[in-house]
């Protein structure tokens, strides 16, 4: 099982890659925080896939004591979406971190807990011949658009689609 932050949902809906990811993957667990936050603009088409994944019990959401995201974010510079992801996380149950956040991941590194970002699982949906090459180079290519990706990671990305 994974955990989630709203950046990565957000990037996959918006690319049309995170159905094939959710059939993949199974269950994506996420803070109500990150509902919330995903759910903002109601009307958009990403916020309205969410929402319907959440009805089908595909994207599963958990409380996360407020008080346990407020310590974390006194202590490290996470938005409350990131410090409930982060707060929520448990080894025994989950295998990595979603996220596409910069210092989430750079927490996600000092403490050794495995994280994937939005490319990642684009390559990933590639290998497991869910996307063509054509399809994996272009979602790349939008991601690398509407995230904050530098052009070194998006270079390290488009060079494992092969």
């Amino acid at each position: 099982m994974l955990v989630s932050n709203t950046s990565t949902l957000v990037l996959l809906a918006k690319v049309g890659c995170l159905e094939d990811f959710i059939e993949v993957s199974k269950i994506i667990e996420i803070p109500s925080q990150v509902k919330r936050e995903a759910l903002f603009e109601e009307d958009s088409y990403y916020a309205r896939l969410i929402e319907k994944l959440i009805s089908a019990g595909r994207i599963k959401v958990v409380g996360v004591k407020e008080s346990q995201i407020a310590k974390i974010m006194s202590e490290f510079a996470l938005d409350k979406g990131e410090a409930a992801a982060y707060a929520m996380f448990d080894a025994k149950k989950h295998q990595a971190i979603l996220t596409d956040d910069g210092e989430l991941i750079k927490l996600c590194k000092l403490e050794k807990i495995p994280f994937i970002c939005a490319m990642a699982i684009i390559i990933m949906l590639f290998e497991n011949k869910k996307l063509s090459k054509e399809d994996a180079m272009s979602k790349l290519k939008n991601l690398n658009v509407i995230g904050r990706y530098s052009e070194k990671l998006y270079e390290y990305f488009k060079s494992e689609v092969k």
